[in-house]
């Protein structure tokens, strides 16, 4: 009988011991706790597929477990039902202990890695600073941790994701960091973007590009001669997406009647009926729309450093660029500004 319960109780201990132990391989477990929330729903999502997998965490006497795999460290995204993001850096092996307070989403904590330590870090020194502080603050650890997966995503999120960022700042940032991570894909990517951004400055001549209309059939961008060119970029899934047109036909309209000025509409949409049944009414001369239905994976958008829409470029007849923008509500003044 003694021999039974001992047997028994080496199990027992077994079992205890093989639950306690943390993921192998490319396993991952994420255990999170909330000090002031009992219950609720977010979500997570691996940020290098976007939201290609937005998986659903339960939260549960305050805490939750995440499980997955993953073949290298990436960064992953915590979604809370008011929009707040937040990063967690994931790799195999890791076991990640998560702590947050539900009214101060700001300031969480993950434990149980370099990276996740270094963005704690981070975090706790930008707290109570204002944005433009912030910034700067990244780009020191930027160039201070080239080697690290934080240094990859801080410079997406402050400088690429940035608007008012120059070329050259970014093509400084991104340099060390692709010297010591020449094969990033992410990385990759935006030093391509860089580089056909480049194309569309001031001064260029903007390349060519094959466009798909209605009917299927492709023709070049320069298939028609004009004074000026005008190329827009937009989708109806666009929250500005009709003001944006309205905007576009309104601010050419005197331009396209004088015969100065070609407006080729490009939608980035992946639904080509929607997109259809949206321009089928459109009779104005001037315009002309386009659409190949591959959204932003479309070869035009590469070609032309296109990442976010909406978005137009102004050229002149020789296809030199004379200005671009993205705000629907300057188009009717960068015309007057250009336009003889």
């Amino acid at each position: 009988m003694r021999r039974t319960l001992s047997i028994l109780n080496v199990c027992a201990v077994a079992l205890a011991l093989l639950m306690s132990c943390g993921p192998g391989g490319n396993s991952f477990r994420i255990k999170g706790r909330f000090r002031d929330m009992q219950a609720g729903q977010l979500y997570i999502y691996n940020l290098s597929n976007g939201y290609a997998r937005l998986d659903t965490l339960t939260v549960q006497a305050g805490q939750f477990q995440y499980k997955g795999e993953v073949g290298e460290v990436t960064p992953f995204m915590l979604v809370f039902p008011n929009g707040v993001e937040q990063v967690i850096f994931v790799g195999p092996g890791h076991d990640l202990t998560y702590e947050a307070t539900a009214n101060d989403l700001k300031n969480y904590v993950v434990n149980g890695s370099d990276e996740n330590k270094l963005m704690n870090q981070f975090r706790q020194e930008t707290y109570t600073l204002n944005p433009s502080m912030v910034t700067a603050t990244a780009r020191t650890y930027i160039l201070n941790n080239p080697t690290s997966p934080v240094a990859i995503y801080l410079l997406d999120r402050y400088f690429v994701q940035e608007s008012n960022v120059g070329t050259t700042e970014l093509l400084q940032l991104l340099k060390p960091l692709l010297a010591h991570h020449p094969h990033n894909h992410h990385l990759l990517d935006i030093e391509s973007q860089l580089a056909s951004e480049a194309k569309r400055q001031p001064g260029q001549t903007l390349p060519s590009v094959t466009l798909v209309r209605r009917d299927y059939t492709q023709e070049p961008l320069w298939s028609a001669s004009s004074p000026y060119h005008l190329i827009a970029f937009w989708a109806t899934w666009m929250n500005s997406g009709y003001d944006f047109q309205w905007r576009l036909r309104r601010g050419s309209e005197t331009f396209r009647t004088e015969g100065k000025l070609r407006v080729v509409a490009i939608s980035l949409d992946l639904e080509r009926y929607r997109w259809e049944e949206t321009v089928r009414q459109d009779t104005l001369n001037g315009i002309s729309h386009y659409c190949d239905g591959r959204g932003l994976e479309s070869p035009v958008v590469k070609t032309l450093g296109i990442h976010s829409i909406p978005f137009y470029i102004l050229t002149d007849k020789n296809h030199r660029v004379l200005d671009s923008g993205d705000d629907p509500a300057k188009i009717e003044e960068m015309l007057k500004k250009h336009i003889k």
